[in-house]
């Protein structure tokens, strides 16, 4: 059970209250981790009204884990929160539609217009015969194909040749965030064995969140593990040619949003900085906090699927509070789900910075 699996984290919380502090959630809602490691520590945790509501109210950003001084796995208590609640049949119902919808297309979102491949347009030219894979993920293909364009285009303009997965399925790591780890493993099986079968030494993925699953979620919570492929992030990618001379004909100032997938989780901090300070015409000013201490986009931990007007309210505060006040002309990020969600957010309340995925900008400071 929860009280003998967390008891350590339960024995050594102190309720200072720094994880609740911390947490982006508890601005737009009324989520309190203390509240919840509390009820925990006090066996109230079995009512399902508290598990069809606090579980699921947390992005899993792990903000409070970076800040906690015991050092204590709050998202993985979160995480089997939400386990018991799937078990306890009083989960969200979305979160059922989420896995209904990877079982049966390959992604969690439902579209009438777009598909995983309806981005793949002249000049794009995959090649079967390389052996660099590029993954292109559910959100960078279905939600947000720009940032699918712009990643081939890079790849192009740097001469890599590059091969499409037929049949992309996805990563399972919206399912890994909702607690749905079986389910999760069994596409993570397929997942490995189909891009081990398809002859590549290197994979490249423009989502964060892919990056995530493949080199940290796979064998830590599912215990999988790839054989024989390197596993890269754009970011790292581009870093690796920065004397290519990128230049941008008109120039910007931008801030950078660490993604949590890719920077708390993943400790990728560095390769999407030096990218955007090699590109001539960029003027890059930081946030305040950054890096580990970033703020959460809001769109993580399958929020946005849940309740994608809390998400976007999250964004809308951190747009607000710690973008807007550097007076940049853009923000940008490596995240499909954070690009979508800043984004969508923008245009809606009519916040005066445009955002960007660091493709994006890549591709324009490549286009001579």
């Amino acid at each position: 059970m929860i009280r003998e699996r967390f008891k350590e984290i339960i024995k050594h919380c102190a309720q200072c209250g720094v994880c609740t502090a911390a947490c982006p959630s508890k601005d737009v809602s009324d989520f309190n981790i203390r509240r919840l490691v509390r009820h925990v520590q006090l066996n109230l945790f079995n009512d399902d009204a508290f598990l069809r509501k606090y579980p699921w109210l947390c992005t899993h950003c792990y903000r409070c884990r970076e800040l906690c001084t015991e050092e204590l796995e709050i998202p993985q208590l979160v995480l089997a929160l939400r386990q018991l609640a799937l078990k306890s049949g009083a989960a969200p119902e979305e979160v059922y539609r989420v896995l209904k919808s990877i079982k049966s297309s390959g992604s969690p979102y439902l579209s009438l217009t777009r598909t995983k491949t309806s981005w793949i347009k002249p000049p794009i030219q995959p090649s079967a015969d390389a052996n660099l894979l590029y993954w292109v993920g559910c959100t960078s293909s279905i939600m947000t194909p720009n940032i699918a364009e712009a990643t081939a285009q890079v790849l192009k303009k740097l001469g890599l040749r590059f091969k499409l997965l037929d049949g992309e399925l996805c990563c399972g790591e919206p399912l890994i965030s909702l607690g749905l780890l079986d389910e999760a493993r069994h596409i993570a099986a397929r997942v490995v064995e189909a891009i081990e079968g398809a002859n590549v030494k290197r994979l490249i993925t423009s989502c964060s969140g892919c990056y995530n699953a493949f080199t940290k979620l796979y064998p830590e919570a599912l215990g999988i593990e790839f054989s024989g492929v390197e596993i890269f992030h754009i970011s790292q990618l581009l870093n690796q040619n920065v004397n290519a001379g990128f230049k941008l004909e008109k120039p910007i100032a931008v801030t950078y949003h660490d993604p949590c997938t890719l920077g708390r989780r993943s400790k990728v901090y560095d390769a999407p900085r030096n990218v955007l300070k090699s590109i001539e015409g960029v003027k890059l000013v930081e946030m305040n906090p950054t890096r580990e201490y970033s703020g959460c986009c809001g769109g993580g931990g399958g929020l946005w699927s849940l309740n994608h007007e809390m998400a976007m309210e999250m964004a809308y505060r951190r747009l607000l509070r710690d973008v807007v006040p550097l007076r940049v002309e853009g923000l940008v990020t490596c995240c499909p789900i954070c690009y979508m969600n800043f984004k969508l957010t923008s245009a809606k309340k009519k916040v005066p910075v445009k955002v960007y995925d660091l493709a994006e900008i890549a591709a324009m400071s490549m286009s001579r």
